[in-house]
């Protein structure tokens, strides 16, 4: 068996409650064609696609030794990929934060490890709120591209990995397959 699948950093529950409101605010503005559902906000440390159950078994073992200490993220900036005009992705940044960098990259040797193929591109961490842009060409309005107060400020301890698996059609559409515990070093 197959099932498509990504490791990511969750977002708690709290915080994704108030992203959620957020993007729900800027909606309107914005006419990206699919939009994050409450419980979906993450962010991406490794897209995997397609993961045979052998292959996931060694990724598993693999991510077991992941030995890393736990760390803080902050939320600080809003913005798009693309062109302005019609932008592919409208997103979420975070503080620059040299320990996710370095989760990231420790996550990526796994999955090399475990016969995946892995991202060349660098790593830019982002929490996805929009994509696919539907409407005729027009500016992203700067309104849209200003954090928050509700979102100033907002940070989190990251204390996990999740392997998530992806359910098309489902809200939300990605389930915990399985939890890898970082910190407790």
């Amino acid at each position: 068996m197959s099932r498509h699948t990504f490791l990511a950093v969750p977002i708690p529950e709290e915080i994704q409650t108030k992203i959620h409101s957020y993007a729900e605010e800027v909606k309107p503005l914005l006419p990206f064609k699919k939009w994050t559902v409450l419980g979906d906000y993450h962010i991406t440390l490794q897209f995997l696609g397609a993961s045979p159950d052998e292959r996931l078994g060694q990724l598993i073992e693999e991510m077991d030794k992941i030995n890393t200490p736990s760390f803080r993220l902050a939320l600080n900036n809003v913005g798009y990929f693309g062109n302005p005009k019609t932008p592919r992705v409208f997103w979420l940044g975070i503080d620059h934060s040299e320990q996710l960098n370095q989760l990231q990259e420790r996550t990526k040797q796994r999955c090399f490890s475990a016969g995946f193929e892995v991202e060349s591109r660098p790593y830019r961490p982002h929490i996805t709120l929009g994509k696919r842009w539907g409407g005729d060409s027009q500016r992203v309005s700067n309104e849209c591209c200003i954090l928050p107060t509700e979102l100033t400020g907002c940070s989190w301890e990251v204390n996990e990995i999740i392997l998530y698996e992806i359910h098309p059609g489902k809200e939300p559409m990605y389930v915990p397959y399985r939890r890898f515990k970082i910190g407790d070093l």
